[in-house]
């Protein structure tokens, strides 16, 4: 299975990244172990809910770091008043996690009205390679594209992701809703509400400082987190393709043409250069009318960051809620702020929509 792994990965990363080589690093190895790691009740696993037991639980596909499949999505929940709004959290927060303890009851034993849940959102775990680079990329280079007002008329605004820590505003990067800053903070968020680990608290308000389990608090060291966040920001980023089919250059000049590019910019400048990334980092609106989902201050219902396209060959189901299998069916269910690029994807010809699909196929 090692030897598969090892094989996979190679086809899927380029062969070093910007950050060089860190595989043979103490705190890469360390850190990748961590990420392998089954937890259990006696290392704080639960308290009381876990949706895995283990990074690698959620992110494997097609290796380790990867992307989830569809039955590992996390349930979220709120109410809306069934549609009338405002959205609003509820008691115990949004999330309803794969698992939970078994001498622990009541996770579906919701309070009756008006504090039950009445909407509900699936997400899917993402893939987490070339997650170092994107930390790289500056707040400033991030909101240099904005266009909350939509001042040049396109239909697309795009805002960024604003988070206050310690009285400073910091940009989100990771995330659906990008609600995440550094990787750092990821790895924190991850052991807390993935596997209800606690951690240190280095004060900037990620990760769960204690619990109600007997297992002495933190349940994970500093040293263990330095050591996760040091592998993850040493994954690589995937490596294109390279195809030498002539219609991936086609369908790349179609990916601008329809506007794709405008939301899924090519790169983005990062600390050792140019981050070929797909994506502007923003928040955009891209749900029909109507629809029904999460809020977060600073991302409405709808809004979400634009996904990165590197590597997207290797990451369906695709969306938020893993609703799309392909990726023209991913296409095809933009709407919102997409639905102008949507709608000129689906005007092009079958031989330029092959193109297109050719060029995602490729990143």
């Amino acid at each position: 299975m090692r030897a598969l792994q090892v094989a996979v990965l190679a086809c899927l990363l380029a062969p070093a990244s910007a950050q060089g080589s860190v595989e043979g690093d103490p705190h890469f190895v360390r850190g990748r172990a961590l990420f392998d790691k089954a937890f259990h009740r006696a290392s704080g696993l639960g308290s009381p809910d876990y949706n895995g037991d283990s990074c690698r639980a959620c992110h494997q596909d097609p290796t380790l770091g990867g992307a989830g499949a569809l039955e590992l999505n996390v349930s979220r929940f709120g109410r809306d008043s069934f549609g009338a709004g405002p959205y609003r959290d509820l008691p115990g927060g949004p999330v309803s996690s794969k698992f939970r303890l078994p001498q622990v009851g009541g996770r579906e034993e919701y309070p009756p009205a008006p504090n039950f849940p009445d909407v509900f959102e699936q997400r899917q775990p993402p893939a987490l390679f070339g997650v170092g680079l994107i930390e790289t990329i500056a707040g400033a280079t991030i909101t240099a594209n904005e266009d909350p007002t939509d001042a040049n008329s396109d239909g697309v605004f795009g805002i960024a992701r604003r988070i206050v820590i310690n009285g400073t505003i910091e940009i989100g990067r990771y995330g659906w809703k990008a609600q995440v800053p550094l990787v750092r903070d990821f790895v924190h968020d991850a052991m807390a509400e993935e596997l209800g680990v606690t951690t240190q608290d280095e004060g900037r308000a990620f990760g769960r400082r204690a619990d109600a389990d007997t297992i002495a608090d933190p349940e994970l060291p500093s040293d263990a987190i330095a050591d996760l966040d040091f592998f993850l920001r040493g994954l690589p980023a995937p490596a294109r393709g390279g195809s030498s089919d002539p219609r991936v250059a086609i369908g790349e000049a179609s990916f601008a043409q329809v506007g794709c590019a405008v939301c899924h910019r090519p790169t983005l400048q990062g600390g050792g250069g140019s981050v070929p990334l797909y994506s502007n980092l923003l928040l955009h609106n891209v749900m029909p009318a109507g629809f029904r989902g999460m809020a977060e201050p600073g991302a409405g219902v709808g809004f979400y960051r634009t996904t990165p396209l590197w590597g997207v060959k290797h990451t369906a189901p695709y969306l938020h809620d893993g609703r799309a299998e392909t990726l023209e069916q991913a296409i095809l269910q933009h709407a919102g702020e997409a639905q102008a690029s949507r709608d000129a994807f689906a005007a092009l010809s079958t031989p330029e929509r092959e193109a297109l699909l050719l060029f995602l196929q490729d990143l």
